[in-house]
């Protein structure tokens, strides 16, 4: 049992500084506020329904996950001074958020636990000295917890507050963790949370931060719907066809290399602010991973310090890589293959990595060469320090394709059934099968630096997985044309426009 004048001193010497603790997060050099990433407007809906009574049982607890870097404290400061963020033109949607009808606290989780101050301890004190009890609070209360999972008993907590609370609707709870392994399989949690990831930025947004340069509302899902759903590739290349000059138009105020720098060092919005990006910001990615190995991992008491220390060999050998043969990995790295895996399935929990499975491989995993790709261009490059040597240089725009189907993709799923990404393992086969419900099977092809711009790697899986509905083809220089009635070169652009 801590001291509780440890933790009225916590409390007090907290809540005096909670205003200079945001404000690197809530404004830029000059003094203006920081730009808001798009899942801000999900949270900002979701707090103005509790600050409103119209609330889910379900919605109460909220957790969201996302590795280091990709903004999570950021955008917790920002739903603590919500009325601040919210654009003139739609003061009138949330009502409630900016009259502020609630109370609220945010917890650095990780500033607590370095007390010795466990979440519940913290929490009793806190109903104490306000004289509230979450059981019957009168009165709404936000609470924000960041890096949550630095508690032990996190879950337990959770669990505890959402069922003493089921007879009102007066508590929102927002956690944060770097650690998605740990927010994912919580078991107290278990159909009493809502669970979202925080990814890296993607091309447009990564505009809309740096530059202010707005797409057209509403091309990105449309352009995902019209990939996942066109008919055939005639209807899919009409489609990019009247959607051709659009696209021109948005690339056409963008700066010079925009596109080149997004994948080399945008992937993370902390890079917005570094004027001079090439002399530190693959030294701060690398920071990512390497808090990543020596925080999340390492705690996870899973793997040996031997396994632990060669973390970085491995990921160096994926991101240099055009494939990656496990056996091989184990041979390079002296390591048994349970330990590998083990630490390659850690990763793809984590966020890191993404597995793309060779197609007919849902239930059986065979030991030949498997597709990991990385959750953003920006990690491979920077753990190749910026040197990508000939045979991977199409894999950055495979890891932005990886970032597209986590984030867009597989969101589709309760729209249009299952949505499974695979790849074709088999010698000259293509890049990606997306499998959407039973029937559906879309080749697509990075065409990078490949003899006939991949149609034949397009066309040998098609024979491989016996039919399918239309093949597409991305390249960087490559322009919009029909080709044998079943395959669709679409050019870079309308990807990045996603």
């Amino acid at each position: 049992m801590v001291n509780k004048y440890k933790i009225e001193n916590f409390y007090r010497l907290w809540i005096s500084e909670i205003d200079k603790l945001f404000s690197g997060y809530i404004y830029d050099e000059e003094g203006g506020l920081n730009p808001t990433r798009y899942i801000f407007s999900y949270y900002l809906t979701l707090l103005e329904k509790f600050a409103g009574n119209r609330l889910e049982e379900i919605e109460k607890i909220n957790l969201l996950s996302g590795i280091r870097g990709v903004g999570k404290t950021t955008l917790l400061a920002q739903l603590y001074y919500a009325p601040k963020f919210i654009p003139s033109y739609k003061k009138m949607n949330y009502g409630n958020v900016i009259s502020q009808n609630y109370d609220k606290i945010y917890l650095d989780v990780s500033r607590l636990s370095a007390e010795g101050i466990s979440i519940t301890e913290f929490f009793n004190y806190y109903q104490e000295v306000n004289n509230i009890r979450f059981v019957d609070l009168n009165k709404k209360l936000l609470i924000l917890l960041d890096e949550v999972h630095y508690d032990e008993k996190w879950g337990l907590f959770l669990k505890n507050v959402f069922d003493m609370t089921k007879s009102h609707k007066n508590i929102l709870i927002v956690a944060t963790g770097s650690s998605a392994l740990k927010l994912k399989v919580n078991p107290d949690l278990s159909r009493r949370s809502l669970l979202e990831e925080l990814y890296p930025l993607k091309f447009n947004e990564y505009v809309i931060l740096k530059n202010n340069i707005l797409p057209q509302g509403g091309l990105s899902d449309t352009l995902i719907e019209a990939v996942l759903t066109s008919k055939n590739s005639k209807e899919l290349f009409d489609f990019c066809k009247d959607k051709q000059n659009e696209i021109s138009i948005y690339f056409s105020k963008l700066p010079p290399n925009a596109e080149q720098d997004y994948l080399y060092f945008g992937g993370f919005p902390f890079v917005l602010r570094l004027k001079n990006k090439k002399s530190i910001v693959f030294e701060l990615i690398s920071g990512v991973i390497d808090k990543l190995i020596t925080k999340d991992l390492l705690e996870m008491k899973r793997f040996s310090s031997e396994t632990i220390s060669k973390i970085k060999d491995l990921l160096y050998l994926i991101a240099s890589s055009d494939s990656t043969d496990i056996d091989k990995l184990c041979n390079t790295l002296k390591l048994d293959y349970r330990p590998v895996r083990g630490v390659l399935d850690a990763l793809v929990q984590s966020g890191v990595l993404v597995e793309i499975k060779s197609y007919g491989q849902k239930f059986v995993r065979v030991r030949k060469p498997i597709k990991f790709l990385f959750i953003s261009p920006s990690l491979r490059i920077s753990i190749l320090s910026g040197i990508l040597p000939p045979e991977v240089k199409g894999k950055i725009l495979e890891d932005y394709l990886a970032l597209i189907f986590k984030k867009d993709f597989q969101k589709k799923e309760k729209k249009y059934g299952s949505i499974e990404i695979m790849h074709d393992s088999s010698s000259g086969g293509a890049d990606f099968v997306l499998r959407i419900g039973r029937e559906k099977k879309i080749i697509i092809e990075v065409g990078f630096g490949k003899e006939d711009d991949g149609i034949k790697q397009v066309e040998n899986t098609g024979k491989t997985i016996g039919g399918y509905d239309y093949g597409i083809i991305i390249g960087q220089r490559t322009n919009l044309e029909l080709v044998k009635d079943k395959i669709v070169k679409m050019p870079l652009n309308f990807w990045l426009a996603m």
